[in-house]
Formats: structure tokens, sequence, C-alpha cells
């Protein structure tokens, strides 16, 4: 059976999805049962096609494309869908998550239901230090609103065991951009599923632009905050 089910939500990524996926074959190359979820939202710089064609002989690659109701949110839940192994990684594919992460999150998940790559925790920090205190600031609006005790709520890389996560009701969580992290510690959290922080450093991306609107995003996920704690 396989254990572990690596997902990878791809946007106009192929400067680095192919290199990402080299990076993280390297660091599994000690494990037998895992597999490696691509999926991507229709890019416009034929992601899909180039990741398709590099590891097309690789049957612990798979990669989906999706064409409809584009969304960061709802590609995760199509890769969790997908998935067939016990323990679930998700993490961004710009580099900005560091993928010499995974074995210490594995480890971790052992004992712990759900393990985070927290920027916040003691030890974590980001290398855009303007990103890292808007951030700071925001998730600790987040802990007050939502109480959920977490640090890094809109981290997006994390380990969490397949049973922890059946426990939720996954169309309530998963849509949206990065709004959807937040809404899955709180419902986690409501299942007195067993979360822990670890640091790590978010990197800048490595190739490419950024596909986030900060005002836009700060707008939706208040509206996302406030609905999720006075009306879920």
């Amino acid at each position: 059976m396989v254990k572990l089910s690596i997902i990878l939500p791809t946007y106009n990524e192929r400067k680095n999805i192919v290199l990402l996926i080299d990076k993280i074959l390297v660091i599994l190359k000690s494990y037998k049962n895992y597999e490696i979820i691509v999926v991507d939202d229709n890019s416009e710089d034929y992601t899909y096609q180039i990741c398709k064609k590099k590891f097309s002989k690789n049957k612990k690659i798979k990669v989906f494309l999706r064409k409809k109701n584009k969304s960061l949110g709802f590609s995760i839940l199509f890769g969790i869908n997908k998935s067939i192994g016990e323990k679930i990684i998700v993490m961004d594919t710009d580099f900005t998550h560091n993928p010499n992460l995974i074995p210490k999150l594995l480890k971790i998940s052992n004992n712990i239901d759900m393990v985070i790559g927290s920027r916040f925790c003691s030890g974590g920090s980001m290398v855009d230090k303007k990103h890292y205190f808007y951030s700071l600031i925001y998730n600790f609006f987040l802990r007050i609103i939502l109480r959920t005790q977490v640090q890094d709520n809109l981290g997006g890389y994390f380990c969490i065991n397949k049973k922890s996560i059946n426990k939720v009701i996954k169309k309530k969580i998963f849509y949206g951009y990065g709004d959807y992290f937040f809404r899955l510690i709180f419902f986690l959290k409501k299942k007195n599923i067993s979360i822990i922080e670890i640091p790590t450093i978010y990197r800048l991306r490595h190739k490419g632009k950024s596909k986030s609107n900060f005002l836009n995003l700060f707008i939706k996920y208040s509206y996302e905050t406030f609905k999720l704690r006075f009306f879920s």
C-alpha cells in the first residue's frame, strides 16, 4: 500500500515544477511506497504538458489537468480525492516551501495527526522580510478571531494523516486560495485532531512571478475569517 502522497498544485509553474519533482525524487530515494500527484489548473505556459511528457515513464508521478473552477483549494481537494496514501503532504511548487523538510514532516507525523511547516514558531522565518511582517500581523488577527492556537494559519505546507482529513467535510474547506488552510485548521481543531508546528524558512520564489494580489486576498481572507468564526 502507498504510504505517502505528495500533492503539488500548479498554475504557470513550468520553470519550477520539473526541478522541484527532481529534487523530491532525490529526497525520497530511500522511500519505496509513495506517489507524487501534480494537479495543474490549466496553465497557460504548458506546465501540464511539460510535466506529463517529462515524467510519462515514472509510475509514481501522476499528472492531472483541471479545466474548470480554477482555485488552489479545489486543486488540492482534487489531489486529495485522487490520493491513495496513508499520509498526505501538500506544498507550493515555486520552491518557497523547502522540500528538504519532507523527511522531518514524515517522521513527526508518526505520532501527530497534522504537522505544519511554520514561519512563525520559534526558528521559523521568511527571506522576504516585508512579506513576513505583514503575514505575522495577519496571523495574529487570525489566531484571535478563530482561536486556533496555531501560529501559522496561512502556510499551506503540511503533512496530515489521511484518516484525519477524512473526519472533516472537505467541500466546506477546500475552495478559494490560501484561506482553505485556516478553514482546515479550524475544523480539524473541532475534531480534536492533534496539530504541531515545526519551524521552516520560506524562501523566495525560484522563478516566475507570484499570482497573489495582496489587497484582494486581504479582503477575501477577512470575509472568510468572520464567516467561519460566527456562521460556521
